[in-house]
C-alpha cells in the first residue's frame, strides 16, 4: 500500500510495488528501448552531418586608413583581430538575409530542403530551415564559430565555408555603398579645385604675356634701370621703362594675389588629392575582413540524432510514466474498494446496533459541523492524489466536454474572421557616417532619430494610416488612438549585435515590408536635414567672410593701382633707394646736368607722404590674400558636405513581404482558451462537491 494514513506517499511501499511489478516493469522498458532504436533510426530520422568554421574579424575595415593614410597612431594595424564590437558586427552580417539569400540561390535550399514551389508558406518555411540548420555564435575566445548541419556531410562543408567567404563579399559590398558616395563626393571636390589651379595659371601666364613675371624682382629692376636712365637723360629709355611701370603698376595687385591664391590652393589640391586617392582606394580595391582559424571539412560521423540519448530519455520518461501510472491505479482500487467489498457482519442485536449507529451520526456531525474557533473549511487534505484523481473521474465527461469546446471556440474566434491576422517585416540596420551629440552610442543615436515624431507623422501621412488604420477623425481621442496603434504595429529596438531592428506588423505583407523599407529611408532624411541646416549656417557665415574679403582686397588693389597710376609708386624700398641716390647726386654736384632733378624731386615728394601706406597696402593685400584662402578652404569643405548625398545607415537584411502571418498564434490562444476553461471547471466543481459543507459552515457561523 502507498499511501499513508496522512495522505503522504510512503517510498518504502511504493519501492514494494514496484519490486511486485518489476517483470512489466522490464518488458515494457525494454520494448521502449527497442522502439526507440528503430525509430530513431535513418529510416524514420534523417541523419544530419555537421560541419563547422572558426574565424575572427580583422580590427580594421579600411584600406586607406591602414595602407596610405601616415597617422600611425590612431590607426590599428591590418593583422591584428578585432575585439569584442567587430565580433558583434560579424554576428549581425551572418546573421544577415543577404547572406542567406546568395546561400539559398547558390544551393537551390527549397528544392534541397524539399520545399514545395506551390507551398503557401514557402518563405517562411524556407528561411526557418535555414536558421535550423546554419547557427553562429561567439565563443569564450572571442571568435566566431559557424555551425552548418546538412544530410549531406560535403554539402554541409561547402557551405560553411561559403558562408565564411561570404562575410568578406558582403562586407565589402555594404562599405562600397557608401565609399562610392565619398569617392564621388571628394572627385568633384579634386576635379573643381583641379579646375580653379588651372584658371589661375592661366590667368598668370595671360599676365606673363603682358610682361608680369616676378612683381617685386621686377619692380626692384626697373627702378633701377630708371634712375640710370633719368641720370642719363635718356629720353626714349625713360619712357619705355616708364610704361612698363604702367603696366606692372596696372596688372602687378594681380599678379600677387593670383600667385599668392595659387600657391594655397595647390597646397589644398595637394590634401585633397591624398583624399581623393584614399577614397579610389576604398571604392575600388577589397580588403579581407576575416581570419580563418579552422575551416570545414566533411564529416565521418552523423551529429543528429544522438540515439544514446533520445534511448535515454524515453526509457527515463517511460520509467517516470509507469510509476505514476502505478500510483494511480493503487490509488484507485483504494478509492473503489470499500463500494465493491462488502465484508461479513455478524448479527448484533438490534439494541446494540442502534446504538452503534448514534454514534456513528454524532462523528459526522462532529466532522462536518467545525467548532466555533475553527470558523473556515479545512479542506487541507481535500485535494491529496486520492481525493483529486477521484473528483477527475467522477467529471471526467464534463472536464472533457468543456476542454474540447473551449478550444474549438478558441480556435472559431482567433481566426481571421474575428481577429485580422498581421503580417511582420523586418529590417536590421547599423548607423554610418554619424558622429555622437554626447555620450550615447551611435546606435543610441539612431534608435532615438527612429522614434522621433517627425518620423512617425511622415509614415502616417505617406501611408494614409488614418484611414488604412480605420480611425475616425472624430473619434475624441483620435490621435492618442491612432499614434498608439501605430506604437503597437511599430518596433523599433537595438539587436544584441548592436544593430537596430525595424519590425513593422501590417494585415498587409507588402506594406509591412514598404513601411520598414521606409522607415529607414526617413531616417537617411532626418540625418542628411539635420546636417545640411547646420552646414549651411556654416556655409553662409564662411560666404558672409569671403563677400568681406574680397571687398577689403579689391579697395586695397584699387588703392595700390591709384598710387602706381597717379603717383608713380611701385616698390618701396627700390624706389626709395634710387630717389636717394640722384637727390645725393644733385646735391653735391656730381653729374647735376644728366639728373632729373624734378622728377626726383616729385617722386621723392611722393615717397615721402605715401610711401608708407604704399607698404602696407603691400602687406596687407598679401596678409588678405592669404586669409582668403584659408577661409575659402574651410568654405569649400562645408560647401562639399552641405552638397554631399550620403547615406547614414548601413542595411543588413532587408525587410520583405512575409507568406506567413505572425499574428494572432493560434495554437498559443487555443491551448490558453483550453487550460482556462479547464481550471475553472475545477473551481466550479469544488464548489459544487463542498456545497453541503460551505452551508453547513455558514450555518455554524
Amino acid at each position: 500500500m502507498i499511501k499513508t494514513e496522512q495522505g503522504e506517499i510512503d517510498s518504502l511501499n511504493l519501492l514494494k510495488l514496484i519490486n511486485y511489478r518489476r517483470k512489466p516493469f522490464l518488458i515494457i522498458l525494454l520494448l521502449t528501448a527497442l522502439f526507440t532504436f528503430i525509430f530513431t533510426g535513418p529510416r524514420f530520422i534523417t541523419p544530419l552531418y555537421k560541419s563547422t568554421v572558426i574565424l575572427y574579424p580583422t580590427a580594421s575595415n579600411s584600406i586607406s586608413k591602414v595602407l596610405l593614410s601616415t597617422n600611425f597612431t590612431t590607426n590599428k594595424d591590418l593583422l591584428e583581430f578585432g575585439e569584442d564590437e567587430q565580433t558583434e558586427r560579424m554576428l549581425q552580417i551572418l546573421n544577415s538575409t543577404k547572406i542567406k539569400n546568395r546561400i539559398i540561390e547558390k544551393y537551390k535550399l527549397m528544392d534541397h530542403y524539399d520545399i514545395s514551389s506551390g507551398n503557401k508558406y514557402r518563405l517562411t518555411d524556407l528561411y526557418d530551415e535555414y536558421d535550423s540548420k546554419f547557427r553562429f555564435r561567439k565563443t569564450e575566445y572571442m571568435a566566431v564559430k559557424i555551425t552548418v548541419s546538412d544530410r549531406d556531410p560535403a554539402f554541409a562543408s561547402r557551405m560553411a565555408n561559403d558562408v565564411a567567404e561570404l562575410f568578406d563579399s558582403t562586407m565589402n559590398l555594404m562599405q562600397k555603398e557608401v565609399a562610392l558616395k565619398a569617392f564621388r563626393i571628394v572627385e568633384n571636390e579634386y576635379n573643381s579645385l583641379r579646375g580653379e589651379v588651372k584658371a589661375m595659371e592661366d590667368s598668370l601666364n595671360s599676365l606673363r604675356r603682358l610682361g608680369i613675371h616676378d612683381y617685386e624682382s621686377q619692380a626692384e629692376m626697373i627702378n633701377q634701370q630708371l634712375a640710370i636712365e633719368l641720370a642719363k637723360n635718356n629720353h626714349a629709355g625713360i619712357k619705355a621703362l616708364e610704361s612698363r611701370l604702367d603696366i606692372l603698376a596696372k596688372y602687378g595687385g594681380q599678379y600677387v594675389s593670383i600667385r599668392d591664391n595659387l600657391e594655397h590652393e595647390r597646397k589644398q589640391l595637394s590634401q585633397i588629392k591624398a583624399k581623393y586617392e584614399e577614397a579610389k582606394v576604398d571604392a575600388t580595391q577589397n580588403l579581407p575582413h576575416k581570419f580563418v582559424v579552422s575551416e570545414a571539412f566533411e564529416a565521418e560521423k552523423s551529429s543528429y540524432p544522438l540515439r544514446w540519448l533520445i534511448m535515454l530519455i524515453a526509457i527515463f520518461s517511460t520509467f517516470i510514466l509507469l510509476v505514476i501510472g502505478l500510483i494511480i491505479l493503487d490509488n484507485f482500487h483504494l478509492f473503489e474498494l470499500p463500494a465493491k467489498i462488502e465484508p461479513a457482519i455478524p448479527k448484533e442485536p438490534v439494541q446494540l446496533i442502534e446504538k452503534k449507529k448514534e454514534i456513528e451520526k454524532e462523528k459526522i456531525v462532529e466532522t462536518v459541523t467545525p467548532q466555533k474557533h475553527h470558523n473556515r473549511i479545512n479542506m487541507d487534505n481535500y485535494f491529496n492524489n486520492l481525493s483529486f484523481i477521484g473528483l477527475i473521474i467522477k467529471w471526467k465527461i464534463h472536464l472533457g466536454i468543456i476542454t474540447i469546446v473551449a478550444a474549438i471556440l478558441g480556435a472559431i474566434f482567433s481566426g481571421p474572421t474575428f481577429i485580422t491576422p498581421l503580417y511582420k517585416s523586418e529590417a536590421i540596420a547599423y548607423p554610418a557616417n554619424i558622429n555622437s551629440y554626447s555620450d550615447e552610442s551611435e546606435t543610441e543615436q539612431m534608435l532615438q532619430i527612429l522614434q522621433s515624431q517627425d518620423i512617425v507623422d511622415s509614415m502616417i501621412t505617406k501611408f494614409n494610416l488614418v484611414e488604412h488604420y480605420k480611425i475616425s477623425p472624430k473619434y475624441e481621442y483620435f490621435k492618442t488612438a491612432l499614434f498608439q496603434r501605430f506604437h503597437d504595429n511599430v518596433k523599433i529596438s537595438k539587436t544584441p549585435y548592436e544593430a537596430i531592428s525595424v519590425s513593422v506588423k501590417d494585415q498587409n505583407p507588402q506594406i509591412a515590408s514598404d513601411m520598414a523599407q521606409e522607415m529607414l529611408n526617413l531616417y537617411n532624411n532626418k540625418i542628411a536635414g539635420l546636417h545640411r541646416s547646420k552646414r549651411y549656417e556654416v556655409v553662409l557665415m564662411y560666404e558672409g567672410q569671403l563677400a568681406k574679403k574680397r571687398e577689403t582686397i579689391d579697395s586695397l588693389k584699387n588703392r595700390l593701382f591709384e598710387l602706381g597710376t597717379k603717383y608713380g609708386l611701385i616698390d618701396y624700398s627700390v624706389q626709395s633707394s634710387e630717389v636717394m641716390r640722384g637727390y645725393l647726386r644733385t646735391m653735391d654736384g656730381s653729374n647735376s646736368g644728366n639728373v632729373n632733378i624734378k622728377g626726383v624731386a616729385e617722386l621723392k615728394k611722393n615717397i615721402e607722404s605715401m610711401g608708407g601706406e604704399l607698404l602696407i597696402l603691400v602687406s596687407m593685400i598679401q596678409n588678405e590674400s592669404r586669409t582668403y584662402v584659408d577661409i575659402k578652404v574651410l568654405y569649400e569643405q562645408e560647401m562639399r558636405f552641405y552638397k554631399s548625398n550620403l547615406s547614414y545607415s548601413n542595411i543588413i537584411s532587408k525587410p520583405f513581404p512575409s507568406d506567413k502571418k505572425a499574428y494572432p498564434v493560434r495554437w498559443v490562444i487555443v491551448a490558453l482558451s483550453a487550460l482556462g476553461s479547464l481550471l475553472l471547471a475545477f473551481m466550479v466543481i469544488f464548489i459544487i462537491e463542498n456545497k453541503q459543507i460551505i452551508v453547513n459552515n455558514e450555518s455554524s457561523n
